[in-house]
């Protein structure tokens, strides 16, 4: 079962695209076309990977697929590419490498790739997947997410597995101390796997079967897992040490206004879609901090499109910060379950009014949020720009704050 695809990295690659366009020196312009290469080049390597194990794995009951998983634990990153859950709790921890001229392992285990017909020393990834496996385990164990039977949670057994292209040369030592079978071909996984797994149902029948889970809680473990899948996002002005004011910070600022605190711990939440059960696909807002806290609100808490033009010229300022003002419900106390109006700014602002008291204070918030218009494409809040190439240069327009996701314009005039 296919839990979590690969993240897309079309709008890194729309930025650094936009970079290359700038009046920038030709040493700087070499550095982003590199990056773009690299962006290029690990895509087509996992994609490829991806492709093979989706053939064999993506309708399968017994083994839940997820790519593209990105955790943060106290401080650490792992960024693994695949993850291959089985009933049994066996988990393949999958790194993959894509050098299109080939890859050379010693008798050491010392990797190399080529480059001109030389060999190249690189770090073992094999060693960066052990990484990786150690702070997942720790993830798991530390948030609790081990699947229990009979009230004992149930360890997986972990498999460190590198995967580089089939059109790539594998150069192997025939001996050694060093044990690199578990370096492979994308596409001589499938055969692999087979093979482990008869060798494991022969060692280890009377195990495997005490800790065998049900398909539902495969399901539900492997999405606990990828819900907590953090994005990468990645500062390239500051990267490339670039004089450019940087659009995508001032259009999270713009979105960051209307998006709410967790009403259980106060922290940042995000938008997350619902996995399974009637409302599959529909969005809510998350607490950032999952799985350790697990708040939730529904959208339409905070100011969105659904509402109308009165309700929208209607919000208060808080009277401590006179920032916007949004709709919370109480969670405890005599007044639990009642709808009050808490500062956008929460938790560094705790103002709050309550509903039948509240007025607006400033008329000229009250025109700003009502001129901005909304984004005909997604509905989203946009922004004012100007056009930097064409016969309009110069000339301002509305431009969706969601770009380049989004690329909904309005004339000013409009």
């Amino acid at each position: 079962m296919l839990i979590k695809e690969k993240d897309k990295n079309q709008e890194q690659v729309d930025y650094l695209t936009d970079l290359l366009e700038r009046d920038l020196s030709s040493e700087k312009k070499q550095i982003i076309e590199r990056e773009l290469k690299c962006l290029y080049s690990g895509d087509k390597g996992e994609k490829t990977s991806a492709y093979y194990l989706d053939f064999d794995f993506k309708d399968s009951k017994n083994w839940a697929l997820i790519h593209d998983l990105r955790l943060e634990h106290n401080g650490d990153v792992a960024q693994i590419d695949h993850l291959l859950i089985g009933r049994m709790m066996d988990i393949y921890v999958i790194e993959t490498k894509n050098f299109s001229s080939g890859v050379a392992i010693s008798d050491e285990g010392d990797f190399s790739y080529f480059y001109s017909n030389k060999p190249i020393p690189i770090a073992s990834p094999i060693a960066q997947n052990e990484r990786h496996i150690k702070l997942l385990d720790r993830f798991l164990s530390e948030n609790k997410l081990y699947p229990k039977r009979l009230g004992v949670a149930l360890k997986p057994s972990y498999r460190n597995i590198v995967l580089i292209s089939p059109e790539s040369r594998l150069t192997k030592p025939n001996k050694g101390v060093f044990d690199c079978s578990a370096v492979m071909k994308s596409d001589k996984f499938a055969n692999y796997f087979k093979d482990d797994m008869d060798s494991d149902n022969t060692l280890n029948s009377m195990v495997s079967i005490a800790k065998v889970i049900s398909k539902d809680s495969l399901r539900s473990f492997a999405e606990s897992l990828a819900f907590c899948h953090e994005p990468l996002t990645t500062d390239y002005n500051r990267k490339f040490s670039l004089d450019i004011e940087d659009v995508s910070k001032k259009l999270s600022a713009v979105n960051e206004e209307n998006t709410p605190a967790c009403p259980k711990c106060g922290g940042e939440m995000v938008k997350r879609a619902v996995k399974k059960g009637k409302n599959t696909g529909k969005e809510f807002w998350g607490c950032k901090s999952y799985p350790k806290c697990k708040g939730t609100i529904e959208l339409g808490t905070s100011i969105s499109e659904e509402q109308s033009k009165d309700e929208i010229e209607s919000v208060p300022e808080c009277p401590e910060c006179t920032k916007p003002m949004v709709q919370r419900v109480a969670k405890k106390g005599d007044k639990k379950g009642n709808t009050f109006w808490g500062c956008s700014d929460f938790p560094k602002c705790k103002g709050t009014l309550k509903i039948k008291e509240s007025t607006v204070s400033s008329k000229a918030t009250v025109a700003k949020i009502s001129e901005t218009p909304r984004c005909p494409k997604c509905a989203e809040p946009m922004v004012k720009r100007s056009s930097k190439k064409g016969d309009s240069i110069g000339k301002e327009f509305w431009g969706c704050s969601a770009f380049p996701k989004c690329r909904g314009v309005v004339p000013i005039d409009k």
